[in-house]
């Protein structure tokens, strides 16, 4: 288990932010993941637009600020690096330049563009000894944790047959919204059930099978995308999966796992919504909301706006023990697990441009799009 090798016995790690305004941001909040963190000191922040960088700085106690990250590396040397910004493409190379500086990293999802991408990234921090985190809400969320993943163990619902996962609409839906906001998901069914046996997928455009000539860059730098609807089913041992996710008029977006078992069923929506975080169902097929046989399981703690920040801030302590070699709380995503969540959704790639079933491991690092033509 990496720790900090250079951390030189202070009673705090200190911490370097990279955001870029214009470009992804500061994700989901990842400015604020290490505010009030115990044992934690923010010492300079880095984005090219000024403004932005004065407001973030002005969350802190005036850390210093830089328009260039790697003059920020080079200069303040942070114990911790947050690399907050949403724009896929680029977490690449800053997580490259972030670990020859010697220095863990707090990186917003989804992880990168590609599993090649994942791969150097992976040896470059444990080749430094270094901490790769990449922040999952639902991993610091106590009514996931501690209330949903164990109801579904311990048979509230029975035995759990199927996943129907709906992933937003709008304008960015399918595909683009698949590899966004597939990785809570999969993380999730990871946690109660591990990787996959296959994946069957089929991606649509205007609701027809997309081709090759679909093909066009993703937003974020997530790379080739193609179409506006996708189903993606997945089959473990006695449970399976479908994700769909389709373009729609834009005017609901549902964002939401609904676990459906033998006894019956879970619903849990999307990680930033203010309301409930788990209902339950006594039928094995509910009829949709509104249905008063619908029940909240109550969680502490409860909705509030906040609750993807404190989320953060869990897992940025958690982080912090396991640097200091003490046992986190929170089980964290690391690089390894990050590029399982990916390697799911390019299964889906890949299951489509075969028209058949496709079994992990993943037989190179490329996106599947990349080569199909």
């Amino acid at each position: 288990m990496a720790q900090l090798s250079r951390h030189s016995g202070n009673d705090h790690f200190t911490v370097g932010i990279i955001g870029h305004t214009g470009r992804g941001g500061y994700g989901h909040y990842l400015d604020r993941a290490f505010q009030g963190v115990e044992g934690t000191r923010v010492v300079a922040v880095s984005d090219p637009d000024e403004a932005a960088r004065e407001r973030v700085r002005g969350i802190y106690e005036s850390p210093v600020g830089y328009a260039d990250y790697r003059e920020m590396l080079a200069r303040e040397r942070p114990d911790i690096t947050v690399v907050a910004s949403r724009e896929i493409g680029d977490h690449h190379q800053i997580v490259m330049d972030v670990a020859r500086s010697r220095s863990h990293v707090y990186l917003e999802k989804p992880v990168a563009a590609s599993l090649a991408e994942v791969d150097d990234m992976i040896h470059a921090c444990e080749a430094n000894d270094l901490t790769l985190v990449v922040a999952h809400p639902w991993r610091g969320h106590p009514p996931i944790q501690h209330v949903a993943i164990p109801a579904i163990r311990s048979g509230r619902i029975g035995e759990p047959r199927l996943a129907r996962i709906y992933g937003m609409g709008g304008r960015h839906g399918g595909n683009e919204l698949f590899i966004d906001l597939a990785p809570h998901f999969f993380d999730f069914l990871w946690q109660l059930f591990g990787m996959p046996s296959w994946c069957q997928a089929h991606i649509t455009q205007d609701g027809r099978t997309s081709t090759p000539a679909d093909l066009r860059q993703g937003d974020e730098g997530m790379g080739l995308v193609a179409g506006n609807g996708i189903s993606a089913y997945y089959q473990w041992d006695t449970f399976a999966a479908n994700f769909e996710s389709y373009k729609g008029d834009g005017r609901e977006i549902p964002y939401r796992i609904d676990i459906h078992g033998t006894e019956g069923t879970l619903s849990i929506p999307g990680p930033m919504s203010n309301e409930p975080d788990i209902w339950v169902h006594p039928l094995v097929n509910p009829p949709v909301r509104g249905d008063d046989r619908w029940e909240v399981i109550p969680a502490d703690p409860p909705p509030s706006d906040d609750k993807w920040v404190r989320s953060h801030h869990r897992m940025a302590a958690s982080m912090v023990a396991r640097l200091r070699g003490e046992n986190p709380q929170w089980e964290l995503v690391d690089g390894h697990q990050a590029r399982r969540c990916l390697e799911m959704a390019h299964l889906a790639h890949a299951s489509h441009i075969s028209g058949s079933r496709v079994a992990p491991p993943m037989i190179g690092g490329r996106n599947p799009f990349d080569d199909w033509r």
